[in-house]
């Protein structure tokens, strides 16, 4: 009878992993959307190194990003993901810290807020994991900076 009761808990529990996974492939459809590619991460990696008029765009649709869909992430809550990623001295502490940043999601408890703070933390994750080795070095930076710029535009745009 304990064995039946097993089998039934594995597809609960099943189902709430397809839950939470498609909820960041939502947040990930949004955020191609809104940045018009798939392929943003690249982007990320390149903030530092893109030419003038493709910075100019991106840095636009960035600004734009924060304005519209991270308007509901306080000024704390995107220092202390900042914090997370300013602090990683190279790739793979970046990779270690997609855990602590999914952590950040899950506390939030307001549909609304969960929302702005997965949009944020997927668009900083998916970046992350497009690194493709320790070495990226200017990959590395660009993140950084990247993360460097949606907290002065969230503080540019907040209320406060």
């Amino acid at each position: 009878m304990n064995m039946s009761a097993g089998r039934r808990q594995a597809p609960a529990s099943h189902h709430s992993f397809e839950k939470v996974s498609s909820q960041e492939e939502q947040w990930r459809k949004t955020l191609q959307e809104f940045f018009t590619t798939a392929n943003y991460p690249e982007k990320v990696l390149q903030f530092e190194r893109m030419g003038m008029e493709d910075f100019k765009i991106f840095n636009q649709q960035l600004k734009d990003f924060i304005k519209e869909s991270a308007k509901n992430v306080n000024s704390t809550k995107m220092r202390k993901i900042f914090e997370i990623i300013k602090n990683a001295k190279d790739g793979r502490e970046l990779l270690l810290a997609i855990p602590r940043l999914a952590y950040i999601v899950g506390r939030e408890d307001i549909r609304v807020r969960r929302d702005s703070v997965g949009l944020v933390i997927t668009f900083l994750s998916d970046s992350i994991l497009a690194l493709q080795s320790n070495e990226d070095r200017a990959g590395f930076k660009g993140i950084q900076k990247c993360a460097e710029a949606m907290v002065a535009y969230q503080k540019y745009y907040s209320n406060k």
